[in-house]
């Protein structure tokens, strides 16, 4: 490379020779370090600036309140390790709160000491909510959210967004699982047990083992903890899905995002959660409000036919017997919100569009088939991998 001016869109990590100094240069947090990798003089002040800013902001009395950004924070050197952007209030809050902390300017010991004391209270405070959730009798609904999953210390591994009803139908369902607080090891058992593995149906395709928002795969066609939830067709994992959700609405969404976890009940056709259908939703991996975990979508039509095909007998106990296990969901009404009683009727969504309708199978104890059900209805899913 002639120089480092040569190069037109640099990104961090990017290392070069440098003709015109004869060395090698690294490009980090926004310039091309001196020969020999050492901060640009840009870094070397976006950190100084930082630092004075903190230790201007941890003042006594607080009269500055600080409003340093955890983006800030990563201008730092050396890198403070450990950043979540989540807690960026709580840092702000702890450099107010604790003026004796910080010289001025602050040191870099002194904001990595910070994050580590935020993020382990962050990190107690969701153990110890895991810890009330899981009581027994299930009084206190959990909900806990993946985003707060994300505080818990040493950092958890395989988190999923998609999973996120499941983790908490778990607590509420293995209280025995948690201690009061909860420890970090159980939590990743949770999120452990809660991951999905994959099955390989005879058609040849791969799917997920049980259905989205269960907690185990089926051990009977009635087994409560295998059914997981129930989405009205095309929408994300809002709230509306939960089966211990009881709140419902009548107002139809204008968006393929309501903004709530309501679920949208209709009585005029075609019984719609939107009042402008949308064809496009759930589309493939890609698609918008796919509630799959990353690389995989909804089933279509076809494919769930070839697993009708499948079955040793076309009922509720061929859809069990078969490779995917798949239990009798019940469904919830579009008309009132309220669940068929599940144990007798299994019904799940396709990807696939059928005019105002979409696809989905259902089985009960004499048939089992492909057919095409309203949208507004709350059917169960199993995700296929891409």
């Amino acid at each position: 490379m002639a120089n480092t001016a040569a190069v037109a869109t640099p990104v961090n990590g990017m290392l070069v020779y440098d003709l015109s100094t004869n060395c090698f240069k690294g490009y980090q947090n926004g310039g091309w370090s001196d020969c020999g990798f050492a901060p640009s003089a840009a870094a070397v002040a976006a950190s100084t600036s930082v630092l004075s800013q903190i230790g201007s902001q941890a003042d006594s009395p607080d009269t500055e309140n600080a409003v340093v950004t955890a983006a800030d924070l990563s201008n730092i050197l050396p890198a403070i390790t450990g950043v979540i952007a989540a807690n960026q209030t709580a840092y702000q809050d702890y450099i107010d709160a604790n003026p004796g902390a910080f010289s001025s300017p602050a040191t870099q010991a002194e904001v990595q000491a910070m994050v580590d004391a935020v993020n382990a209270v962050a990190s107690d405070a969701v153990l110890t909510q895991i810890g009330n959730e899981a009581d027994n009798p299930d009084s206190v609904n959990s909900v806990v959210t993946v985003a707060q999953l994300g505080y818990i210390l040493p950092a958890l591994t395989a988190i999923e967004s998609a999973h996120e009803a499941s983790y908490q139908n778990y607590i509420d369902g293995n209280p025995d699982a948690f201690s009061s607080p909860a420890t970090q090891a159980e939590v990743q058992a949770m999120v452990d047990a809660i991951a999905p593995q994959d099955v390989v149906s005879t058609t040849g395709k791969i799917w997920m083992d049980r259905n989205l928002g269960a907690t185990q795969v089926a051990t009977s066609s009635a087994d409560a903890a295998a059914y997981g939830d129930m989405y009205q067709w095309g929408r994300a994992a809002d709230g509306h899905q939960l089966r211990t959700n009881t709140t419902t609405t009548s107002t139809l969404a204008t968006t393929s995002t309501p903004g709530h976890g309501d679920f949208i009940t209709s009585v005029t056709l075609p019984t719609d959660w939107l009042e402008d259908q949308d064809d496009t939703l759930w589309q493939g991996v890609s698609g918008t409000n796919n509630p799959c975990p990353s690389g995989y979508r909804l089933p279509t039509a076809t494919e769930f036919n070839n697993e009708v095909s499948s079955f040793g007998s076309l009922n509720l106990a061929g859809a069990y017997a078969s490779v995917l296990k798949l239990p009798a969901t019940g469904s919830r009404s579009y008309g009132s919100g309220t669940i068929n009683p599940p144990g007798e009727v299994g019904n799940y969504w396709s990807s696939t569009v059928s005019g105002d309708y979409s696809r989905s199978l259902g089985f009960n104890n004499n048939s089992a088939s492909v057919g095409t059900s309203n949208r507004g209805f709350g059917l169960s899913v199993r995700c296929i991998k891409d």
